[in-house]
């Protein structure tokens, strides 16, 4: 499955029926939520989406779709579900919520077809919508469709611009084998000093995008706190502030996907290590900076690109990769604040996350192709900030 992502440019009429929609829809959820925990009062049980959909029947009115009604139980009980989930597996998962206005930001459409929920017109620069949500708007198609289109989602972001993301069914991409491909193998360590070295000894830089406009966001949070609380200024001031989150998020996204190009299209193994980013964040001194990082973010979109370009991400454990000599296996005990790998056995040095980018591409040849590694202790990182 892929996601594309467009830009809508409804005109004011069609922005006040989608603007009707999103805050009908929410409260349609919220009521759906009432009436799960009015059921599991009453009998300790949680009704189906099935239930929801003949209970919430005809409750759309004049601005919400039936279509949407439906979807709005079927996210409804996959949040149960998921809640099931993991209070099943003795995991920390917290209960489905009340919506509040800052937290529902999206129209869900079912069928993605002609003449059905939602489809794109024959000449390219027209959505059609549900008559509620105003049948014809313009769209700006600044790539093509891959695959068959599924589904939508109409999305308001930020900005205050909204955004159709269509759900296409792609075909599974070739894979390369070991024999036919002609890339070599990598391996890559992430960082905070630097983003990621890799084994062949290059470096990208730390973006740092979230502490670079700290200064920004404090100024622009100390007005939204100065504004009175309900008042017309203060959501502007509200609005101000997710919009400079908003741009933090792009530019973040923007850069994951650059420097994940650049490995996916020019190496066929590529290794990384298998990290715990949760338990790692649990350190205070460090979470701002790995959550600025977003290493789990770039390792999903690695794997994602990868597996369209034919190539493969071998996760590895990422026990003792820093400490480990990748020449001779030696361990060499070195203090956080220790960026250079020196051994005392031969004599090798690297620059210390290069050395670890190393070991980790030694251990991805050890394991089976697409194996990842089992849990075990993990090496306290440095903070390379």
């Amino acid at each position: 499955m892929k996601t594309f992502e467009y830009r809508l440019y409804p005109n004011k009429a069609q922005h006040h029926l989608l603007t009707h929609c999103l805050i009908e829809s929410r409260h349609i959820y919220n009521e759906m939520l009432e009436a799960v925990k009015q059921q599991y009062e009453a009998n300790g049980t949680f009704p189906t989406k099935y239930d929801l959909t003949a209970l919430f029947k005809g409750r759309g009115g004049e601005h919400v779709p039936a279509t949407t009604v439906q979807m709005l139980a079927d996210r409804l009980s996959k949040s149960l579900t998921r809640f099931l989930a993991y209070k099943k597996l003795g995991d920390k998962g917290g209960f489905p919520r009340f919506k509040q206005g800052n937290q529902w930001h999206s129209i869900q459409l079912r069928q993605y077809a002609t003449s059905r929920d939602v489809w794109l017109d024959d000449d390219h620069q027209h959505l059609h919508l549900p008559a509620k949500l105003g049948k014809r708007v313009k769209i700006k198609l600044h790539r093509p469709l891959e695959g068959t289109p599924k589904t939508a989602h109409l999305v308001l972001r930020a900005d205050g611009h909204w955004y159709a993301l269509i759900v296409c069914e792609t075909s599974q991409p070739p894979e390369h084998l070991p024999a036919s491909c002609s890339h070599p193998d990598i391996g890559i360590d992430m960082g905070l000093k630097v983003f990621l070295a890799d084994s062949n000894g290059k470096t990208i830089e730390n973006p740092r995008y979230y502490r670079s406009s700290q200064k920004t966001l404090r100024r622009k949070q100390r007005a939204l706190c100065r504004r009175k609380k309900g008042s017309h200024r203060r959501s502007i001031a509200a609005r101000l502030v997710a919009k400079t989150h908003l741009k933090i998020n792009r530019q973040r996204r923007d850069f994951h996907f650059k420097a994940a190009k650049h490995y996916t299209e020019q190496y066929h193994h590529i290794a990384v290590e298998d990290l715990h980013i949760t338990n790692m964040v649990k350190n205070h001194h460090l979470s701002k900076s790995i959550m600025d990082a977003s290493w789990g973010a770039f390792l999903t979109i690695l794997e994602a690109k990868a597996e369209n370009a034919g190539h493969q991400v071998i996760r590895v454990n990422p026990h003792f990769t820093t400490q480990q000599c990748s020449q001779c296996g030696e361990l060499i005990q070195k203090s956080l604040s220790v960026r250079t790998h020196i051994c005392t056995s031969c004599g090798y040095v690297a620059d210390r996350d290069v050395n670890a980018a190393q070991n980790i591409l030694l251990k991805a040849g050890a394991l089976p192709s697409g194996t990842v590694s089992a849990g075990s202790p993990v090496e306290l990182r440095s903070p390379r900030l």
